[in-house]
């Protein structure tokens, strides 16, 4: 874009970033500009040769994303106040949620921070059930009699964290703090732990079988799409096949085609229907809520070993 820019002109960065990063692009754009051949925007000039730089994080749920961009509140931080103001004009032409002024790296660092603040949130969920578990204590209704407390909110606990935010945000933070972060660095450290527990729930299931069909159900990183990018259900899947060599693995995502690359080449691992799955299955593993899943007849899973990572069965 640099060629095109001329002075005036409104530059908005939504990438999620590390602090920093908007000012660190209006500087490279400003050695790119070739209306700046004769010299940087500096001097007292500056101001009629000046672009205009924002960032503005997005917000938006797969799925849901043209809905979210348009109601959503938004965050502008410019790194003026006029690069403030013009950006908030623009998005006033489309968003019917509120508009929110900062600057830029407080913009930035707002985005991190929403998605650190939800992976600490799941790390404790996802502690908590592994404490559960060897106390013999159901984590699903331990949370729900807790929640009934006013102030407490406790999330559920599931296979592990994916998707391109939450996974991945939190470490643009530890990175600009590495010292000051360490509750968020743990939080990665544990969510990133849970997979690995997860195929040992599994193992414990085989037992002494010794050639076992396991029905892994879900490879998205969440329920009703179609979203494979940092799955923790892929890497489980991968995991089991990799460290059960003796087991026939049956991956079943009702909203995914094929197998992603990650799972090429894994000789004990295909993907399949529910119902071949299933009846063809010693261990069932639910890895992802989706909708076709829930409704499932309990009779499907008569007879069958489950390790229910998302609390969907448990009263089965």
């Amino acid at each position: 874009i640099a060629p095109q820019l001329r002075a005036g002109n409104l530059v908005i960065l939504e990438s999620t970033s590390p602090p920093g990063t908007t000012e660190h692009l209006g500087e490279y754009l400003d050695r790119l500009r070739p209306d700046l051949a004769a010299g940087p925007a500096s001097g007292p000039d500056a101001g009629q040769r000046q672009i205009h730089l924002a960032h503005c994080p997005e917000r938006v749920l797969p799925g849901r994303v043209m809905i979210e961009l348009v109601t959503n509140d938004r965050i502008v931080g410019g790194l003026t106040p006029e690069a403030s103001r013009r950006a908030k004009a623009l998005y006033s032409t489309f968003c019917q949620g509120e508009i929110l002024i900062s600057n830029a790296r407080t913009a930035e660092a707002a985005k991190l921070v929403e998605n650190a603040y939800r992976d600490v949130n799941i790390a404790f969920a996802n502690e908590l059930s592994r404490v559960s578990a060897k106390l013999d204590v159901d984590v699903w209704e331990l949370i729900e009699l807790a929640n009934h407390h006013p102030r407490v909110n406790i999330l559920q606990p599931g296979p592990g964290v994916g998707g391109h935010c939450i996974a991945v945000d939190p470490w643009f933070m530890i990175a600009a703090a590495p010292e000051e972060a360490l509750l968020m660095r743990q939080a990665r450290n544990t969510n990133d732990a849970k997979p690995a527990w997860v195929v040992d729930q599994v193992s414990d299931a085989v037992g002494s079988n010794p050639a076992p069909t396991i029905a892994a159900l879900g490879l998205a990183f969440k329920a009703n799409i179609d979203d494979l990018r940092e799955s923790p259900a892929v890497t489980i899947v991968r995991n089991m096949a990799r460290e059960l060599p003796h087991a026939q693995i049956l991956a079943v995502d009702p909203h995914v085609d094929a197998l992603p690359s990650a799972l090429e080449g894994l000789p004990n691992l295909r993907l399949a229907g529910t119902d071949e799955a299933l009846a063809a299955a010693d261990v069932v593993l639910l890895l992802v809520d989706h909708d076709a899943f829930k409704a499932l007849d309990g009779t499907a899973l008569a007879g069958k070993k489950l390790v229910d990572t998302r609390g969907l069965w448990r009263k089965r």
